[in-house]
């Protein structure tokens, strides 16, 4: 292992990350993260798509501030002193590692301060856990670094009468040698080279290339187009629909007690219509038990959605971290074809939000 003098966090710690392969890559590098793929970080990496920005994440946020209180945690509880620092692999230079902690006996300790959701998960389910299985790789990435027997992975909220979830981790001399050091390497040639991994079609943005490039810029500058139009026009029909309500209240109410008129071209008809039932209550009523699986036979097909958001700007999006909305200006709906029994075609206007965090750096 080299160390190497860097203060975290610094330009200077930025550049040397992005040079190399760094141990929160890992997991994304063996596709076994479920907030990045292969391809997306290739291309943060090659200057394709930008990073996202988790500067403003509130959990990120937390997990630095709080990150010297984990580490002093963790050195009154094992009676140790934890070093930060920077370092390389000695056999392997783009292979580089930002400890939150080194023992004195030269052991890694990567410290987690989660939130409520990540926490009370590993509590829960232990080695099974989301967070316990992507940050297990990290671990091992560092072992691999430090040539250590062992390591430590904790995960601290900070918090008064809870405790730290402590786990060692032995050192998979099997899984570094066989799969994390070449898949790595491997990555890293890739972005050297500029040669582009086989995106995700369920996961990964598309990027238009050549003619279709050209196409996409001006399909998207008729969408905006209209859309600006279709705003216009749907600010207009609701003031008009405004009018219509206030003129419909005035009629019905010089009418009394008559149920019919029909003057001055405007026929009014006044009736009661019975309410819809709600099936979810009467389901939960007659039969509380219900185990929801029974239901899915009788589900109709699915049906195609289209989510487009326009945004304030022409640059590349970067993909929605955990627990950060997107930020929209106004979603339109477009339809699209479905490859359903009944050819339906669902519009979607909601405001989605992403997973919480479990980590950061």
């Amino acid at each position: 292992m080299k160390i190497v003098n860097l203060s975290q966090r610094t330009p200077e710690w930025l550049t040397w990350r992005r040079q190399g392969v760094t141990a929160s890559e890992a997991a994304v590098i063996l596709n076994r993260s479920p907030y990045q793929t292969p391809w997306r970080l290739w291309a943060e990496k090659t200057g394709l798509c930008a990073p996202a920005d988790l500067s403003a994440n509130p959990f990120v946020q937390r997990g630095i501030a709080l990150e010297d209180q984990a580490r002093q945690g963790f050195e009154q509880r094992h009676d140790t002193l934890l070093l930060p620092v920077c370092a390389e692999s000695t056999a392997y230079p783009v292979l580089r590692g930002s400890f939150d902690g080194l023992t004195e006996a030269g052991e890694p300790v990567e410290l987690k301060v989660p939130g409520q959701k990540t926490w009370d998960a590993v509590a829960r389910e232990g080695e099974t856990s989301l967070a316990f299985g992507l940050y297990w790789v990290q671990v091992q990435f560092q072992l691999a670094i430090t040539e250590a027997a062992q390591g430590w992975l904790v995960f601290d909220p900070v918090r008064p009468n809870v405790r730290a979830l402590e786990f060692v981790i032995a050192r998979d001399a099997a899984f570094i040698k066989g799969e994390l050091i070449p898949a790595c390497l491997q990555f890293h040639e890739a972005v050297r080279k500029q040669q582009e991994p086989t995106p995700d079609s369920e996961r990964d943005c598309y990027v238009p290339e050549g003619e279709a490039r050209a196409a996409w810029e001006r399909l998207a500058t008729q969408y905006r187009d209209a859309d600006t139009r279709a705003a216009r026009l749907e600010t207009e029909l609701k003031g008009l629909k405004a009018q219509m309500a206030e003129a419909q209240g005035g009629l019905v109410a010089l009418m009394g007690d008559f149920l019919l008129a029909d003057q001055v071209g405007l026929r009014i008809l006044r009736y009661q219509q019975r309410g819809t039932l709600d099936y979810a209550a009467v389901l939960g009523a007659i039969v509380p038990d219900l185990d929801p699986q029974l239901l899915e036979p009788h589900r109709r097909p699915a049906s195609e959605r289209v989510r487009v958001t326009l945004k304030c700007d022409d640059t590349e999006p970067a993909p929605a971290e955990p627990d950060k909305p997107r930020r929209r200006r106004r979603n339109a709906s477009a339809q699209a074809s479905a490859p359903t029994a009944d050819d339906s075609a669902v519009s979607v206007t909601e405001t989605t939000l992403e997973p919480e965090p479990i980590g950061y750096f």
